[in-house]
């Protein structure tokens, strides 16, 4: 299962916006899936223990079907909308 996290604030790694992945396969860290936000050159990446729970800075996303990435009640929309139509 691989997590998605959206930065909510500029780090001295990535801009804001930038999404942020991590598969359990890897387990490697959080990195971004662009390097379009980065602001470094380097190929960094934050642990899971600085990324999950820390909802000031990184918010969970999930991917969808069109590729756009959707906070969790944005999800729970799309997830309704489904279920009525």
């Amino acid at each position: 299962m691989t997590k998605y996290y959206r930065v909510l604030k500029d780090t001295p790694l990535w801009k804001t916006g930038a999404i942020l992945s991590n598969s359990m396969e890897n387990n490697d860290g959080y990195k971004p899936i662009d390097d379009i936000w980065n602001v470094t050159e380097q190929n960094e990446y934050l642990s899971p223990k600085c990324v999950e729970g820390n909802d000031e800075w990184f918010e969970r996303v999930y991917a969808s079907k069109t590729d756009k990435f959707l906070s969790k009640a944005e999800k729970l929309a799309e997830y309704a909308k489904e279920m009525i139509t």
